[in-house]
């Protein structure tokens, strides 16, 4: 039989064989999570998952179709989610690593632009008090960098400022679908810092727009840090000051409801962003039948209750995610480049 000293130590070399299994469990799992490619480290992300068909949906079909039957028809070839990239054979390892790594949160600034397309502000528009487009573009470049926005949605961009905001950037922003779907598409155009992120999947939804049709883009985005993705929709709806585009904008709300629906089964964090020309409308549509949140607060449990003040220009995501920071921007460097907000948050992902 054992003394009390004897029991002692054993339970000391117990404790003491436990604390280095730890350590030794610890040590393997960090290896081994740094054998995962962050950034530019191992192999080059793979390109994004091609559209079958960037949506093309016409006028009449618009009118035909119900606002799922659309999104449905437009995202059907989103692709597979992307997995986490670890080394193959590392058995529970493997799995423990992607455990932690999924478990890490990531933050990044998300910003709405709508930036007065060049052509309001040409000698003889309806905005010729303004620099011309080139100038405040160069201009918005600076402000986006000031804010360390990482995914921007612009709106009303126009191809001569997209050449200046990409020269003006350096490069260092990817654009889509910039010009890949001809002069509708430019308008529209979401960009994306390529030092933080890359594409996995670029597509669009169609809706009704001033008579005709607009391609509204639809891009999942991987963080390089992390290997996470997310989607963001990037959407600017006709006019709330012309006459008879009422129905316009609630047909268009109602098949970016259903994108959004869509996307959500993928089961990563989703943004619609953009111009919606609407306020309250817009604010209770996407929480109440999308279940999104504003990134400037409000509720709709129970009654629609929007956050104050508010633009028409918005920033919703789904409720997995947290908004910080968030700003509402019409200071004297944004009064001289457009006539709307700009609208910027941090974004942290749990």
């Amino acid at each position: 039989m054992s003394g009390p000293l004897e029991q002692e130590r054993g339970s000391e070399r117990r404790a003491a064989l436990a604390t280095v299994g730890a350590v030794a469990a610890i040590v393997l799992v960090v290896v081994a999570a740094n054998l995962v490619p962050r950034g530019g480290d191992g192999p080059a992300p793979a390109a994004p998952a091609p559209s079958a068909s960037p949506s093309r949906t016409t006028a009449a079909e618009l009118a035909d179709m119900s606002p799922q039957e659309i999104a449905d028809a437009a995202l059907i070839d989103r692709g597979e989610i992307a997995p986490q990239a670890v080394p193959t054979g590392a058995g529970k390892l493997r799995n423990k690593v992607q455990d932690l790594v999924a478990e890490q949160p990531y933050s990044f600034t998300l910003t709405t632009f709508n930036i007065l397309g060049s052509q309001h502000t040409a000698p003889g528009g309806a905005a010729a008090e303004y620099a011309p487009g080139r100038v405040r573009t160069e201009w918005a470049a600076g402000l986006v960098a000031s804010y360390g926005s990482s995914i921007v949605g612009l709106q009303e961009l126009q191809a001569d400022q997209l050449t200046a905001l990409t020269r003006a950037t350096g490069g260092r922003f990817a654009f889509w679908p910039g010009t890949a779907l001809g002069g509708k598409g430019v308008p529209q155009s979401l960009m994306w810092d390529t030092a933080v992120w890359t594409a996995t999947y670029q597509d669009s939804i169609t809706v009704p727009f001033m008579g005709g049709t607009r391609p509204q883009p639809v891009v999942r985005l991987q963080h390089l840090e992390s290997q996470r993705e997310v989607y963001v929709l990037n959407i600017h709806n006709s006019p709330k000051d012309r006459q008879g585009r009422e129905d316009e904008r609630d047909k268009a709300e109602e098949i970016e409801v259903a994108a959004v629906n869509t996307l959500k089964k993928d089961g990563i964090p989703v943004f619609i962003i953009g111009d919606f020309n609407e306020h309250e409308d817009a604010f209770c549509r996407f929480t109440g039948q999308a279940g999104l949140v504003a990134a400037n607060g409000g509720s709709n449990a129970g009654a629609c209750r929007p956050p104050r003040p508010m633009r028409v220009d918005w920033i919703f995501g789904t409720p997995d995610v947290g908004f910080s920071g968030f700003r509402m921007d019409t200071g004297p460097a944004v009064r001289r480049i457009t006539d709307h907000a700009v609208i910027t948050t941090q974004v942290t992902v749990p």
